[in-house]
């Protein structure tokens, strides 16, 4: 089917959406104005400038707020006098096992406010306290292995966005942005104060949310509020406002309401971060000093300006090993926290990966090497509807490329319920001596009562490029998606066509002069029993070139999944594959791949057992044809959790190729020893090596947060070249001190 004959058809149903969007609302607004002024089981909002917030749903809890005057200690024990006269929540449904059923153990939630700090205090009861799964202290990880609590904030009560925070039962944090009812962007690092305990009644989480971390109008009273308890050993999920795997925490449109929230202190909305980072060369003996600042300002309740002068990244993530076996670059996810902080708001036409339009990690690393970066500054915000990102970076002069100056705008406007439209621009080139420019539009439409309950979420987007000193005759590039995320069918089609001449400098495109097409169908019972789900679907990925020649092909027909109600999960999987392409490649140093219409197939199978057991372990075994020959992957994880002090996992991939061309074998091995003294003190290490390299990377990082805000870091990266005896090819030990100060 032609790529203009797809985009009709989604046309087609977008325009058949918008009339009863749009009667929905006004249907809301005739409710609302017959009731003004209040907040009740309706959830109705009282703004106390008299204007009504159009609410999607009628029937939603709410509770008033209680206020205190005496302090709270945030030790994760509810023994002040205050939390017996607080506000209370314990009316919660199950999710997950059985759906609408009454949770197997009791949750209590109580509520209080200063002018301060939100308190949000949860009774965890457990009628076996001993199975209670405690295992992660470490600050921003994944707390999936872990009984928890998850909090959602729709601050503004707009039912699009929202703040989620989480704690675990031994102490660990998370938190992210909630961005249009779709996605939690848990790359936010919010400044918050958490405490859990667990006695022999079950354990308690003891939530203190400072004002000033939120971004919220003062003229309104009422906030969405949503709450979930996860029982991991018993794979249970229990939530308070609408309680159905159709909705979830992300879904603040679902939410709850909070009410009574009156003479809150925002403060000056000014955050000043001065740091200093210290570089030892352990090879040259060589030292640096390094100070920077970084500054945030409040502009408006819900606009934020950030400045960073000398940004120094010492304290991020290092990237996974990889070995490329395609004729495409790979993409490897930012970790850097000033590029991550409000990073939703430049997304653009629900793209995950390619075409990217912007794409950070191209600011300040060229080719795998980094680049300093002067300053910054980065406007981020939402306005009566109108959603702003603004970014630009000034580059430090190099020999090579010069004096560089990147600029990202993003603006996107709220239409009907939950739908936005939207430009993106970019300038500059961060790779290459010239000028870069892009600019793109999208509409993104949801549409959350599509089926039922079912929602329906839809892009269309379009881009072009202007790159100095190149053709851009053909740069126009145009795509859209359709998403019926529904747990027991879901659906989803992605079409998109990429100009020849489509070069985003300042982001990220896998492939260029193509259609691609990628479609995928799933099919969920849930049996019971032994079984909680057994997942039917079937997949395709189709590339063709501009003249609809098939280029690449994948098909998964089927794909299996079991899993057990611990979480144990088996997965298999049959697939065909195609790859025809008419110049020869080096699939590795030595190994050239003659040009061909290659089609093949490949069988694949990976098990792996519960992360709630003390140790779980992972496999997986792919096999079958591989272009001019074979290829057998084999894939196998642990990981080792005997308490809340110590992880420990270990990975290893071997993809052992055979090929009329040449025959190797390529090994990775990772592995990460993580010690968590107490939930503000943790030393994580990790070691990677593979075999086309041949060297071995270590990343130590200790982490000290004195306070919320404040934090040390000594990190050690060390490279050893494993086919010379271990030497060392890089050692540098840094120590970063940042202290911030709150207006």
């Amino acid at each position: 089917m032609r790529l203009y004959v797809l985009f009709a058809i989604m046309v087609a149903l977008w325009s058949a959406m918008f009339p009863a969007a749009e009667a929905d609302a006004q249907q809301e607004r005739r409710e609302l104005s017959a009731r003004p002024n209040q907040v009740d089981g309706v959830g109705a909002a009282r703004v106390r400038d008299g204007n009504e917030r159009v609410l999607r749903r009628a029937s939603r809890p709410a509770v008033g707020m209680v206020r205190t005057d005496e302090a709270i200690d945030i030790d994760g024990r509810l023994d002040e006098a205050a939390w017996a006269a607080a506000a209370v929540i314990d009316g919660f449904t199950q999710v997950d096992p059985v759906e609408g059923a009454a949770p197997t153990e009791r949750t209590e939630v109580r509520l209080l406010y200063d002018s301060d700090y939100l308190y949000i205090g949860v009774r965890c009861f457990d009628s076996n306290p001993g199975g209670i799964v405690a295992t992660q202290m470490l600050r921003g990880g994944s707390l999936g292995a872990d009984d928890r609590v998850s909090i959602a904030l729709d601050t503004f009560l707009d039912r699009r966005n929202g703040f989620f925070f989480e704690l675990g039962a031994a102490g660990g944090k998370r938190d992210g942005l909630i961005e249009n009812n779709r996605n939690i962007r848990t790359d936010w690092d919010g400044v918050w104060l958490g405490r859990a305990t667990v006695d022999e009644l079950g354990w308690t989480a003891e939530f203190a949310i400072p004002f000033k971390t939120l971004a919220f109008d003062p003229r309104t009273d009422a906030w969405g509020f949503n709450i979930e308890r996860v029982i991991r050993r018993k794979n249970e999920v229990v939530r308070w406002a609408t309680p159905t795997r159709a909705s979830g925490l992300r879904a603040v449109s679902d939410a709850g309401v909070i009410e009574g929230l009156e003479d809150l202190r925002q403060g000056l909305g000014l955050s000043v971060q001065p740091f200093v980072s210290t570089r030892f060369d352990l090879d040259r003996g060589s030292t640096r000093l390094e100070p920077g600042l970084d500054v945030f300002y409040r502009l408006t309740p819900s606009l934020s300006l950030a400045v960073t002068v000398n940004t120094d990244f010492a304290e991020a993530e290092v990237d996974q090993r990889r070995v490329n076996l395609t004729r495409f670059p790979l993409f490897f996810p930012e970790k850097r926290e000033f590029f991550l902080q409000d990073a939703g708001l430049f997304s653009f036409g629900g793209i995950f990966r390619s075409p990217l339009p912007y794409f950070s990690r191209r600011i300040g690393i060229v080719q795998g090497e980094e680049k300093g970066i002067l300053a910054g500054v980065r406007l981020t915000g939402r306005q009566d509807g109108l959603g702003v990102g603004l970014l630009n970076v000034q580059m430090d002069d190099d020999d090579e490329l010069g004096s560089k100056n990147l600029s990202v705008g993003r603006f996107t406007f709220d239409v009907f319920d939950e739908s936005t439209v939207g430009v993106i621009f970019t300038h500059g080139d961060p790779g290459r001596r010239g000028d870069n420019t892009l600019i793109g539009a999208d509409y993104n439409m949801r549409r959350a009562n599509f089926i039922g309950s079912t929602p329906l979420e839809a892009n269309l987007w379009v881009m072009g490029t202007h790159t100095s000193g190149e053709s851009n005759s053909d740069s126009m590039t145009f795509g859209g998606r359709i998403n019926i995320p529904d747990d027991r069918l879901s659906f989803n089609l992605f079409a998109a066509q990429i100009g020849e001449d489509f070069n985003p400098a300042l982001g990220f495109v896998q492939r260029r002069g193509v259609r691609e097409y990628n479609g995928s169908i799933r099919h969920r019972w849930r049996p019971g029993g032994f079984l909680r789900r057994v997942d039917l679907s079937a997949r395709a990925n189709v590339f063709t070139d501009l003249d609809d020649e098939v280029d690449t092909s994948e098909f998964d027909l089927p794909r299996l999944e079991f899993e057990n109600q611990v979480g144990d999960t088996l997965r298999l999987a049959f697939t065909t594959l195609r790859d025809n392409f008419d110049e020869p490649f080096a699939i590795r140093p030595g190994v050239v791949v003659a040009p061909d219409d290659y089609r093949f197939n490949r069988f694949s199978a990976q098990a792996s057992t519960s992360t709630s057991r003390p140790l779980a372990v992972a496999a997986g075994f792919e096999a079958g044809n591989f272009l001019s020959g074979s290829r057998t992957d084999y894939t196998a994880g642990l990981e080792w959790r005997p308490s809340a002090h110590f992880f420990g996992s270990a990975e290893y991939e071997m993809n052992d190729v055979g090929l009329a061309e040449g025959d190797f074998t390529v090994h990775i091995a990772r592995a990460r020893i993580d010690f968590l003294f107490t939930p503000q003190l943790s030393w994580s290490n990790t070691v990677q090596y593979d075999n086309v390299s041949k060297l071995m990377g270590v990343n130590s990082r200790l982490r000290w947060e004195v306070e919320p805000g404040r934090d040390v870091f000594v990190v050690l990266n060390q490279g050893l070249d494993t086919d010379r005896s271990f030497s060392t090819e890089t050692s540098e030990l840094t120590l970063k001190v940042g202290w911030m100060w709150r207006f």
